[in-house]
């Protein structure tokens, strides 16, 4: 009982402090707000820095206060600085809980009166409201124009050295907007205003320097989204000899500001391809850090500490200039090795982001754990390529085991024959010619048997193979995987097939899926496109493989449209007999995958990579009876097809992409004279 009774007193203070502590920020809001001495930009001020608020933003319900405290002023008419803030906390409020519509209502109506009085310090407030609301709302575009008229308003009679105290504010939002667009005009806008800021304070130097490497830096920051790597380096380099560099100091956090120049110099020297060049900077000894933290790595060969900016931009360097190993190398050494980032998100963010670079060197296991930080793991076709790339090192291991221990099998085996033959031999001599003749005729017939049932092999090791794969696999045990960098690929699926499924027998189903999968097989092997797999009601199949091939493109859409003209007669015909029918969705895809088998028992020729699952995504985002296609397909076959433009769809896992429907065949000129 006393400790109920002690838990309880210890709650009823904690609530007593909130409140009081609640009730002293209402207070503290109230005197500012209604200190009339104050101009309005020292009241803003002092709302967003009061010391006991902490850094959190002003929740909605003190908004609700702030407006209650100035409604309740009695016996003082409302002041245009007083409908500012009330105008303010609902705007903010509104912000706060996504009612961007009501946070404009009340803008442009507070707006409406401020225009009419002319004032431009109230106006340039409204400007700066406007520009905040649509930023917050992601409304990029209009953010844009109101933060243009808020910085138009601000240089009017203005001189160039005040404006010049408030523009680094402007380059910067510019700048954003222009990366967020990515519009080159927009961060020309940007680079040009930074250029104009360096210009001045070369004319003027200013008594301190803290903020001009700013200016550097975005000016810089510009230039490499612009593409402008010849420039990009002249500034860099100009920022470096303006600022100078000590290089007695000993405190690592020095040194940031002329890494990243060097930074920027080496990226600018990759992309021009200058290797040289580009890893003379990245070595620079003032690269390195001499202390350990948690985002750093330690360089046994340097004997020093590499940040993890610096570290990702020399991966990132080195795959420019196509040194994929030695990417992967480094990459592996901040993730996995005994120096690795301290930091997880550090590891897991390499991990993710290089798991193209593992996998294209081979590192088939950490591309795996890359691509789950990716990919969607709830989807079957991701977990299946994920599990394959764990395991493909392990299978390639098993596979060599086995070819081993089946080719001494094969030894003995033949060893055994020879034998026997040896002794049908002597014993022929022994018991005279009718006998060897019998023997002769048993091993003509056993040859003859052996002949049919290898035909009989073949054949069936073909039906599951191509017959490049299946002659290596006949010649050497083993098949290699091979990445293929031209391959068109075609998923098929069913609308609705679980639920038809349910009104069909087992045979009915089997029988229904069959007919249509056979038919689907003869066209491919018309249109030279290799099957690769079923699975369920889906259909995979692949052109411009085992061996790659100029018109995978063109042969995989030609045997789409001829797989969608069959379901529409199987339709038809369904209809006409009264009976359930399946209708169709087609989705095709072009770009590189890794090819090869799979497994130890029941080989499987398969394809792996990201060109597979972008295939199934045209598949899933397509419509029923329609041929859907990627950008890439397109443009490999805008030539040969006709197409309807869809859009930027929204793929599952891929964002938004261009995707169009195949419409028809354009006929070629033989086609056209004999239609004539």
């Amino acid at each position: 009982m006393l400790k109920k009774l002690f838990f309880f007193l210890i709650l009823l203070l904690c609530s007593s402090f909130t409140i009081n502590s609640q009730s002293a920020r209402i207070s503290a809001q109230k005197s500012v707000i209604l200190n009339d001495t104050l101009s309005l930009d020292e009241t803003i001020s002092l709302l967003y820095s009061y010391k006991n608020w902490g850094t959190e933003p002003i929740s909605i319900k003190e908004w609700i206060q702030i407006k209650k405290i100035i409604l309740e002023r009695k016996g003082k008419t409302q002041s245009l600085r007083d409908q500012y803030f009330i105008c303010l906390a609902d705007c903010k409020r509104f912000v706060q809980s996504k009612q961007i519509g009501k946070a404009l209502y009340c803008a442009n109506s507070f707006y409406k009166k401020v225009k009419a009085l002319k004032n431009d310090e109230q106006l340039i407030n409204v400007y700066q409201l406007f520009a905040t609301i649509y930023e917050d709302a992601n409304m990029i575009d209009d953010a844009l124009k109101y933060t243009r008229l808020l910085y138009a308003l601000k240089c009017e009679n203005k001189s160039e050295a005040e404006i010049i105290e408030f523009s680094h504010i402007f380059i910067w939002k510019f700048f954003a907007f222009g990366r967020y667009k990515n519009s080159a005009a927009i961060l020309n806008e940007a680079q040009k205003m930074g250029e104009e800021r360096m210009s001045y304070f070369q004319r003027h130097p200013p008594p301190n320097f803290n903020y001009i490497g700013d200016d550097y830096k975005v000016n810089i920051m510009a230039l490499l989204r612009l593409k402008k790597w010849s420039k990009a380096i002249v500034v860099s380099r100009k920022a470096y000899n303006y600022f100078g560099l000590d290089v007695t100091k000993t405190d690592d956090v020095y040194f940031n500001y002329p890494r990243k120049l060097l930074t920027y110099i080496a990226v600018s020297h990759a992309h021009l391809n200058n290797k040289d060049s580009a890893l003379f900077y990245m070595n620079n000894p003032i690269m390195l850090q001499r202390f350990s933290t948690d985002r750093n790595v330690y360089l046994t060969e340097k004997k020093a500490y590499l940040d993890a900016d610096e570290l990702m931009e020399l991966i990132n360097i080195l795959t420019l200039l196509k040194e994929d190993k030695k990417a992967a190398d480094l990459a592996y050494k901040a993730v996995y090795s005994q120096y690795k980032f301290k930091n997880k998100d550090f590891r897991d963010y390499v991990l993710s982001t290089y798991a193209r670079v593992f996998q294209k060197v081979g590192m088939y296991k950490e591309a795996a754990e890359g691509y789950k930080f990716l990919a969607n793991m709830t989807d079957s076709t991701n977990q299946e390529e994920i599990n394959t790339l764990i395991e493909k090192q392990t299978v390639h291991n098993r596979i060599e085991i086995s070819n081993v221990n089946e080719i001494n099998a094969k030894k003995d085996e033949i060893a055994k024959k020879k034998l026997e033959q040896q002794i049908l031999v002597r014993n022929a001599f022994i018991f005279g010619f009718s006998l060897f003749l019998i023997f002769s005729i048993a091993i003509f017939f056993q040859r003859n048997k052996i002949k049919k049932g290898k035909k009989l092999s073949d054949e069936l090791l073909l039906n599951i193979l191509p017959y490049s794969i299946a002659e290596e696999l006949k010649l050497k045990g083993s098949a290699e995987s091979k990445l293929i960098n031209e391959v068109t690929v075609l998923f098929t699926d069913f609308k609705g097939f679980t639920q038809l499924s349910e009104q069909f027998t087992a045979q009915e189903l089997v029988a229904e899926i069959n007919e249509c999968f056979s038919a689907f097989d003869r066209i491919m092997e018309k249109n030279h496109v290799e099957k690769i797999k079923t699975i369920g009601d889906a259909y995979m199949a692949a052109g411009g493989l085992p061996s790659s091939n100029q018109t995978h493109a063109s042969d995989v859409v030609n045997a789409a449209l001829e797989i969608q003209q069959y379901m529409i007669n199987y339709k038809e015909n369904r209809e006409k007999a009264g009976k359930l029918f399946f209708e169709i969705r087609i989705g095709v895809h072009s770009g590189p995958v890794v090819a090869g088998i799979v497994g130890i028992r029941k080989f499987a020729y398969d394809i792996w990579g990201d060109t597979v699952n972008t295939a199934s995504r045209m598949e899933s985002s397509g419509e029923v009876g329609k041929v859907n296609v990627s950008e890439s397909t397109y443009k490999l076959t805008q030539e040969n097809f006709m197409f309807e433009y869809r859009g930027k769809i929204t793929a599952k896992g891929k964002g938004e992409i261009n995707m169009y429907f195949v419409e028809r065949k354009i006929p070629s000129s033989k086609e056209e004279q004999i239609q004539c």
